[in-house]
């Protein structure tokens, strides 16, 4: 998804915030580091079981399918399972970095938590996907990838901070060549425009809305009651 140089960049911006985490005295760092780090893992785990072990099946069977029920199974688990092996290592890094980035802003800012973020992109992602996606299979991370692209562009408009700014433009800067793959015209028929579209759709609005999440589970408390 992202060419040599935008990985060098990303490199370097993960050290970057690795050494804004420590300057800044959060003791809580480690653990930060400890969620991207199983998340990284359990997403390999998943991937590589589906790919040496499955020929490919579980991709099949937990994959978004569009307006088939089955289907919805894939809003939760589609990000843990990659096409293949070149895939799989294109989305391992730029979520590394989006999702460092997310958890040392929301350290330093107090904003909305990583997970609740993480749950709002795959939700809005991936039932935008199932309900208007190409009758296909979509896979991948590449959609939470955009979602975290999309936090991180409106965070900087919507609370503006030398932090929020900083992130915003080094994302922009970075990502911008690569929000085009949103559109429906995007000639690459293995990428899931819709994914993407929906995905960064998603991070827009939790970016937006921080507790969206609560109040969805709040209204949802009062119709049952």
């Amino acid at each position: 998804m992202f060419n040599s140089k935008s990985q060098v960049l990303l490199l370097y911006v993960a050290l970057g915030t690795i050494a804004m985490a420590f300057l800044s005295q959060d003791a809580s760092w480690q653990a930060n580091v400890e969620v991207l780090r199983d998340s990284v893992i359990l997403t390999w785990a998943a991937s590589l079981m589906n790919l040496l072990l499955f020929n490919g099946g579980l991709g099949k069977l937990f994959g978004i399918r569009p307006r088939e029920i089955s289907g919805l199974l894939g809003v939760v688990f589609s990000p843990l399972f990659h096409r293949d092996f070149s895939h799989l290592l294109a989305n391992t890094l730029p979520f590394l970095v989006l999702g460092w980035l997310i958890l040392v802003q929301g350290e330093l800012q107090g904003a909305a938590d990583f997970y609740t973020i993480t749950i709002t992109i795959l939700l809005f992602g991936g039932l935008g996907t199932w309900l208007f996606g190409r009758d296909a299979i979509h896979l991948g991370a590449s959609g939470l990838i955009f979602g975290y692209i999309g936090f991180l562009l409106i965070s900087g408009y919507e609370g503006p901070t030398l932090l929020t700014v900083g992130f915003a433009a080094i994302v922009f800067l970075m990502y911008g060549n690569q929000l085009w793959s949103m559109l429906p015209s995007s000639s690459e028929s293995k990428v899931s425009w819709e994914g993407h579209l929906f995905g960064f759709a998603g991070g827009v609005v939790v970016g937006t809305y921080p507790d969206i999440l609560l109040t969805i589970s709040e209204n949802l408390n009062r119709l049952v009651q």
